[in-house]
């Protein structure tokens, strides 16, 4: 991807598939989790959760890695976009939205607070835990122009990180362009903002279409009012390239890949981590005999149960018996 674009005149497009792609690691680094807690496992002592704790972390970063090498050959739709129209942003599944430069009030940068639930184990209770996202760049929108155009009634349809993206502040709303979602420097992503609001923001709004009346031009009158094509402008990709990889991600893939194939070899019983010692060979004796034990105290408690149930029947024979023969 291109990192200039500084004639205003160009459109500079801003995707996320660089983040995306670095995400990898982590899809690769979820599986190795995953298979190396079955190879610790015990079959014989192991509850359900475990291995289905086993299954999500492999079946989620298979789909991660899935993901984050297709996005690297398909970059996809850009999140928003500069150009001398405006700034094209697109919620995504939603819709898209063209932001006037005369519709924006002023750039700005500031620090964002943001966050995201999690499961603190120890007391099986949700936990909000908060962040700080510094030097974002934003645009100042009026609340008619947000209402009108970007706000989505759905909570769903919004998603969690709605309030970092539109912040309020009094009778406007911070509209957040997010650097580190799209793999730019903060400052050169609020100068190309910037550079273009102040050239194109008094720029008069584009005619709207008239309903159809009488020509009464004369021909070259008529000829000499056929509008012109819009003009065309360069459209350069900002960012990081996405196929691009630095040493330090190399290595942790490299490093992640051969632990997958090392737990996986395991797994499959082509080599032991550990030759089976003393201690080993005595937890196996114990378990059978606890095997034992569990198999023999379950047969006499079928037995007591039998006996109990025989007991019962005589019993009742014998109260049958009597009444009979005293009963003559």
């Amino acid at each position: 991807m291109n990192v200039s674009g500084k004639d205003l005149n160009q459109t500079l497009e801003y995707r996320p598939a660089t983040t995306i792609v670095r995400l990898l690691p982590t899809g690769l680094l979820l599986i190795f989790l995953g298979l190396f807690i079955l190879a610790l496992a015990d079959p014989d002592r192991e509850p359900v959760w475990t291995y289905f704790g086993v299954g999500l972390c492999v079946v989620l970063g298979a789909g991660l890695s899935g993901f984050t090498l297709w996005r690297r050959w398909h970059h996809g739709k850009p999140v928003f976009t500069l150009s001398p129209d405006g700034i094209r942003y697109r919620i995504p599944f939603v819709k898209q939205v063209l932001i006037p430069w005369r519709e924006i009030q002023g750039v700005d940068t500031i620090d964002i607070e943001a966050g995201y639930w999690s499961i603190l184990w120890s007391t099986d209770s949700l936990r909000y835990n908060t962040f700080i996202l510094r030097g974002v760049t934003v645009i100042l929108l009026p609340q008619r122009f947000y209402q009108q155009h970007l706000h989505i009634n759905s909570f769903l349809l919004r998603g969690p990180a709605w309030k970092a993206n539109f912040i309020p502040k009094g009778d406007l709303v911070q509209m957040a362009l997010h650097h580190e979602y799209v793999s730019v420097e903060p400052r050169a992503l609020r100068e190309a903002v910037e550079a273009r609001w102040r050239a194109f923001r008094e720029k008069p709004a584009a005619p709207t279409a008239r309903t159809s009346v009488p020509n009464t031009m004369n021909p070259s009158a008529a000829k000499s009012a056929v509008p012109h094509p819009a003009p065309t402008y360069d459209v350069i990709a900002m960012g990081e390239n996405p196929k691009s990889i630095s040493r330090w991600e190399a290595t942790k893939i490299i490093t992640l890949l051969i632990g997958i194939a090392v737990v996986s070899a395991n797994l499959a019983g082509l080599w032991r981590a550990f030759e089976p010692g003393p201690q080993d060979e005595a937890r196996a004796q114990a378990r059978a005999q606890q095997k034992v034990w569990q198999e023999s105290i379950k047969k006499n408690r079928e037995d007591s149960k039998r006996l109990e149930a025989e007991d019962k029947e005589r019993r009742r024979q014998l109260d049958e018996d009597m009444r009979r023969a005293f009963g003559r």
